[in-house]
């Protein structure tokens, strides 16, 4: 069975959700009011979340590109 590394989406993961997570995150550490080792847990698992969505943007990104470099081939090869 194939590892599953932290930064990588699973199916009922949600990029929404993890932003949502992270700005929740932000505003309690931002006030200071957290004891030092939830501050620290909190930031680790803070950016655990940034990663998985940088990872899924640039999945999403690669598929955008997949898709307008085939819509622009289909678009070059029709017009003749």
């Amino acid at each position: 069975m194939a590892k599953r590394t932290q930064e990588q989406p699973t199916e009922d993961w949600s990029y929404e959700t993890a932003i949502a997570r992270i700005e929740t995150t932000v505003t309690e550490l931002e006030q200071g009011e957290l004891p030092l080792a939830d501050i620290f847990e909190q930031f680790e698992q803070a950016v655990t979340e940034l990663r998985r969505c940088e990872a899924f943007l640039t999945e999403k990104q690669q598929q955008a590109t997949v898709l307008i470099e085939t819509l622009t081939i289909q678009e070059s090869g029709d017009g003749g």
